[in-house]
């Protein structure tokens, strides 16, 4: 059992959401406003991370062209640093091999802001480095890889008047934002408890965690639960718009452990391979453009990985509101599924389906609601989240 008292180390405003210095988010994705901007300038925009959510931020926010342009690069993979000079008007001399490199060239090249799109475990060096260099910055999730890591660049960040806005991109779903407005209408009266599920996918799982060197090693990324979940920590943080006291944590590598019955290549003649859930399926390969061969038909119980298989968390919070938080792979379906228990009514919902039911113990009445965004890019979230940062700058 991991268990923390976070009421000692954190800053006496909460800061959670999708800003550092921070700007308070929008309670909704407002609509944006043509006017201000039609007779500006585009931003100027330089993207630090050309792997595919860098390219697919910059696609997002750059799709106007009057509202903002990709001006420079920085990535070290000269295969990622071409894919970015084929998909947007970038000079080549503006792709850069490093951060340093692009921040020596900045007023040159005459960038408005940046977006940083590298892992977790650079997070920390390189917001620093343009925070130093006065430029607002889109950080994406998590902040950082660790706790003191993150207290520290908010406290330069707050400290240097900084402008910059995180990838908590879930608070811009049509599906959260109506989670948030039903529950900040009262008309669940006081929630005691939460549950929430978030259900990985088998492929997801085990092609975008587990076989991936990127993000199956805590080295890289802290923890499972901090990489693919602080959307949700984020979530219950604004959703019951109070701190969170106390957290209890349990979870392991329990399954996906070593065997010695089996090689370590799915295609070395493995005993199993025909009934194995895990094998390496060529035509089943979600994530063929983004690991390398080897890496998909590595054996999913010999990969270099320690990350957990399934993760419990409690959480306490001010008013003593509890959550207890459930993270499985293996699912049939991507899905986060939740309920909420109030004094006024029961709330359960399924982001899947893009639906959320309320019933009333008071006069037994049951209110559906349905988003229709459910299958779109990151259930509807991406674009209101990069037009955000525009609005922003």
């Amino acid at each position: 059992m991991t268990t923390k008292d976070l009421t000692r180390r954190c800053s006496p405003t909460p800061w959670s959401c999708a800003d550092l210095k921070f700007r308070k988010p929008r309670t909704r994705a407002e609509p944006v406003q043509d006017a201000p901007y039609q007779t500006m300038k585009p931003h100027r925009l330089a993207l630090i991370g050309s792997g595919h959510r860098g390219i697919h931020l910059l696609g997002k926010m750059t799709a106007d062209p009057a509202r903002a342009e990709l001006v420079a690069v920085a990535e070290p993979r000269p295969e990622r640093r071409d894919e970015c000079l084929r998909a947007f008007p970038l000079p080549p001399e503006h792709a850069y091999h490093d951060h340093q490199a692009l921040l020596e060239h900045a007023a040159e090249v005459g960038i408005d802001a940046i977006v940083i799109a590298t892992m977790a475990d650079t997070h920390h060096v390189v917001a620093r480095a343009c925070i130093e260099a006065g430029l607002p910055i889109f950080l994406e999730k998590p902040i950082t890889r660790t706790f003191d890591e993150a207290l520290d660049l908010v406290q330069f960040a707050e400290d240097s008047g900084a402008r910059v806005q995180v990838g908590f991109n879930m608070r811009y779903m049509p599906f959260c934002q109506t989670l948030h407005d039903i529950v900040s209408s009262g008309v669940l009266g006081t929630i005691l408890s939460i549950n929430w599920t978030e259900a990985i996918s088998l492929r997801h799982w085990t092609e975008g965690y587990s076989r991936n060197p990127s993000y199956n090693n805590t080295a890289k990324v802290g923890s499972w639960l901090l990489e693919k979940t602080c959307h949700d920590l984020d979530l219950f943080n604004w959703l019951l718009d109070t701190r969170c006291q106390r957290v209890a944590s349990f979870g392991s590598r329990s399954f996906f452990r070593p065997r010695p019955d089996v090689p370590k290549r799915c295609t070395d003649g493995c005993p199993i391979i025909d009934e194995c859930l895990f094998a390496y399926v060529p035509e089943a390969a979600d994530m063929s453009a983004y690991l390398q061969p080897e890496e998909l038909d590595a054996c999913i119980y010999h990969v270099d990985a320690d990350i957990v298989d399934h993760q419990t968390a409690i959480f306490e919070f001010e008013g003593g509101t509890t959550i207890s938080f459930t993270l499985v792979p293996l699912a049939p379906e991507e899905s986060r599924s939740m309920t909420f228990h109030g004094t006024e009514a029961t709330l359960t919902g399924s982001m899947a389906a893009g639906r959320i039911v309320v019933d009333s113990l008071r006069t037994g009445e049951q209110t559906v609601h349905t988003i229709s965004a459910a299958h779109e890019s990151h259930h509807g979230a991406d674009e209101p989240t990069t037009t955000a940062f525009l609005d922003y700058l």
